[in-house]
């Protein structure tokens, strides 16, 4: 039997741990997966940003009043920052971030998954390897999970990621995180969201979960059809993508007329605006946030939605900047919009909708990035195993 080193009782007792980073894991450099060809995270947690108090009087300061600002950095570490509450996301990029640069105590959360007992093989019967690598990736994600969770006051979105790309195994993996969220002592309805890319097996996973109490966070949403099929589903954040759409339209001007996006200045703050604008006319819980806020320009014109995440330079910039505002305006200009009406969203209807959208290029890309970094956590796991034998 092998006996691996015991580092600190406390996060031994909380991820099952029982390997510390002086152990083979992280001796061998040539195991630690590379990261290239896989983009750092887009949302990893708050960091210690150069931001260390809004000045009065800034455009910072008056968007603040009317929208939640989260700093976007690629930074594994959590520090208060003067933007007040902020959130976290685990995903496969994450953990390969940290596996990169051994990133302090945060790579416990894979050492303790690969001696998870519940992810052994003998509690496989039937199954292949594969299962059990799959299992304990997803232990590895809840344990940094518990972890962002005692360093941030909002959520931590955990980010489902299901090759096959089907509803019943999405919910299946959602809700086996879920349970081991638990054993973590983690209050998962009130802290965490499942981050499930916006695909119709997503959507159809969503409503699922959430009737289960399951609550979800949608991502790589870019037409109004995607937004309405994860809202009415019942998700709980829709996460929006404005300069990604913008971009899009901009290289296909024909379908941003026949979207009814033509007519406005910016097809991306647009969007945002009629999804916002179709969640209240309907009466329906979902909350947007938005992303790829590439300006401080972007960043004004979303005043009013209810999450803008920024990097540090748009941060940086609307605190440099005083408002010739105290918000008002800024408000205005977001909350009276309006959406075009969408009838009943069917399988059809919403595979149409990706294709005379930038849906469905970005999603394939998106899917693709998640399966590369999930396939690179996996060999990583499967040469450590194989080199305990």
């Amino acid at each position: 039997a092998r006996v691996l080193p015991v580092v600190c009782a406390e996060r031994k007792a909380r991820f099952n741990l029982k390997a510390s980073r002086k152990s083979r894991v992280f001796r061998r450099s040539a195991e630690i997966p590379q990261t290239q060809g896989v983009p750092t995270p887009e949302v990893v947690a708050i960091h210690v940003s150069n931001v260390v108090s809004i000045q009065r009087g800034s455009e910072l300061d008056a968007l603040k009043k009317l929208s939640t600002l989260v700093y976007d950095t690629k930074h594994a570490a959590n520090e208060a920052a003067a933007l007040g509450p902020q959130a976290a996301t685990v995903s496969p990029s994450v953990l390969l971030h940290l596996l990169s640069t051994n990133h302090g105590s945060d790579v416990g959360s894979i050492e303790g998954a690969l001696v998870y007992e519940a992810c052994a093989v003998e509690n496989f019967a039937g199954y292949s390897e594969d299962v059990r690598h799959d299992c304990v990736l997803d232990k590895a994600f809840c344990n940094l999970a518990a972890m962002m969770a005692s360093r941030v006051t909002g959520s931590v979105s955990v980010e489902v990621v299901e090759a096959t790309n089907d509803a019943d195994f999405i919910c299946a993996k959602a809700l086996r995180m879920r349970d081991m969220l638990l054993e973590l002592g983690v209050d998962v309805g009130a802290r965490v969201l499942f981050k499930i890319p916006c695909t119709w097996q997503g959507v159809l996973a969503v409503e699922r979960l959430e009737q289960q109490g399951v609550k979800c966070h949608v991502t790589q949403v870019y037409c109004l059809e995607q937004a309405a099929a994860a809202a009415r589903a019942g998700a709980a954040l829709v996460q929006v993508y404005v300069g990604r759409t913008r971009t899009w339209y901009q290289k296909h001007p024909i379908a941003a007329v026949h979207n009814n996006l033509g007519d406005a200045p910016d097809a991306g703050i647009e969007l945002v605006k009629q999804v916002a604008s179709l969640i209240r006319d309907e009466g329906l819980s979902a909350k947007v946030i938005a992303a790829s806020v590439k300006s401080k320009n972007d960043a004004l014109a979303l005043a009013g939605c209810e999450y803008i995440l920024m990097n540090e330079r748009v941060i940086s910039t609307l605190n440099e900047s005083l408002s010739a505002s105290d918000g008002d305006e800024l408000q205005d200009g977001f909350k009276h919009g309006s959406a075009p009406v969408v009838g009943e969203v069917m399988e059809k209807v919403f595979a149409a909708a990706l294709r005379n959208s930038p849906g469905a290029e970005e999603l394939a890309h998106a899917l693709d990035v998640n399966a590369a970094a999930d396939a690179k956590l996996k060999q990583f796991i499967a040469n450590y195993s194989g080199s305990l034998v």
